[in-house]
Parts: structure tokens; C-alpha cells; sequence
């Protein structure tokens, strides 16, 4: 698998191409939170896996609200969780959706890759992993000193089709809407056009486990 990412020059190139086929430039993404896509995919009986939930674990509550089979999995000393790797992880123990907010940044292209791989085996045919990460085009979101790989959106989109993913959607987001000033909406939109940057601190992708 690692090989397959990191030396098929000509399959990443045709993930890429695919990937704009699909959903175009950055700027033509839409725009959706990932408490907007949650809602769309959890229900009563959803078993979600929180994977580098962060000691704070930003979504189990919303998460909690629909569901109650909740499970989190970190390395964070500082936090409590249910597995510390996906080796702790029942083997009977599959979930209808995982989620990675913010987390692959912060990995190497082959621990990435080791990540998705991991979370495709712990899914149920037809479950869904929904992963987000800082966008490059903005203008300064990458400045951090803990993220190792700034993941494009066709390269993010490429990392899951090469585990077998089948790729739902694509989208991006920010923690604050654009401004409503009319002035100053036009020139935000027109630097990001002319300039090729984004306004939105991230990005979304959204994949399902199809086995034929």
C-alpha cells in the first residue's frame, strides 16, 4: 500500500485528475461543517469510532446526542479513552462511521496511509469515514509547527482511493462564515480568485467501504 501511494506516479496522477473531474478546484468545493455531514450519517444504533479525538473530544457530544455507542482512540497522554491504538480494538468491534478531525496533518504520507488503511478494516461494508484537515489554499492555516504532510485536496482525495475508498463528497469549511459586508465580500472573493487562495480553513472528505 505504501509503495502504491508513494511510487505509482501515473495512478496518483489519475487519482488527481479524477478527483477535479469530480468536484473541480478548491474554490468550486461547497461549503459544509462536519456537524452538517454528522447529521446526514449518524442515527440511534451508529457505532462511531473518534479516531485522534483529542483530550477535549470536540464531537462526542453532538455525537452522544444521537448515539450512544461512542468509542475514541488516541495516543494523547493527557486524555481518557477507550484505545490507545487500533491493535486494542476488538476484533469483533466493527463501526458504521469514523471520523479524524484535523489528525493526518499531523502524520508522515506512510503513517497516513497506515491510518486510513487501519480505519477501512475496523468498518463495516458501507460504513463511512469522514476526515478533515487544514487547506492549503489558505493563506496561513499551515503554520504549525506539529503538521508534518499539508495535504492537498486531489492528494487527500488519492490517499483514500488508493486504501479503496469510493469517495462521497468533498467540502470545505471555516470556524466563522465570510463576512455579510458587500465591500468587503468582493474583495475577499476577488483575492481568492486572483490569487488562487481560499477563505476556508479546511477541508472535507467523506468516503465509503464498498466491497464488491
Amino acid at each position: 500500500m505504501t509503495e502504491s501511494l508513494a511510487y505509482s506516479w501515473n495512478r496518483l496522477m489519475k487519482w488527481r485528475s479524477e478527483c477535479f473531474k469530480r468536484f473541480g478546484a478548491i474554490l468550486n468545493f461547497p461549503i459544509e461543517t462536519p456537524e452538517e455531514r454528522f447529521r446526514e450519517l449518524l442515527g440511534p444504533q451508529t457505532k462511531v469510532l473518534d479516531i485522534g479525538a483529542g483530550a477535549h473530544k470536540p464531537f462526542e457530544k453532538a455525537i452522544r446526542a444521537v448515539t450512544p455507542y461512542y468509542y475514541c482512540l488516541d495516543t494523547d497522554p493527557d486524555g481518557i479513552f477507550d484505545f490507545r491504538s487500533f491493535s486494542e480494538i476488538p476484533e469483533d468491534l466493527e463501526f458504521d462511521l469514523a471520523i479524524s478531525n484535523q489528525v493526518l496533518e499531523h502524520l508522515s504520507v506512510p503513517d497516513a496511509l497506515g491510518m486510513v488503511t487501519a480505519t477501512f478494516s475496523k468498518l463495516k461494508c458501507q460504513g463511512k469515514f469522514v476526515a478533515t484537515v487544514p487547506n492549503t489554499a489558505h493563506p496561513v492555516r499551515q503554520r504549525d509547527i506539529s503538521h508534518i504532510t499539508p495535504w492537498v485536496a486531489n492528494d487527500l482525495y488519492s490517499l483514500f482511493r488508493c486504501v479503496g475508498f469510493e469517495i462521497d463528497g468533498m467540502a470545505r469549511y471555516n470556524k466563522f462564515p465570510l463576512t455579510a459586508d458587500p465591500l468587503k465580500r468582493w474583495v475577499v472573493e476577488t483575492v481568492c480568485e486572483e490569487f488562487r487562495i481560499d477563505w476556508c480553513d479546511s477541508i472535507m472528505i467523506s468516503g465509503t467501504k464498498r466491497i464488491s
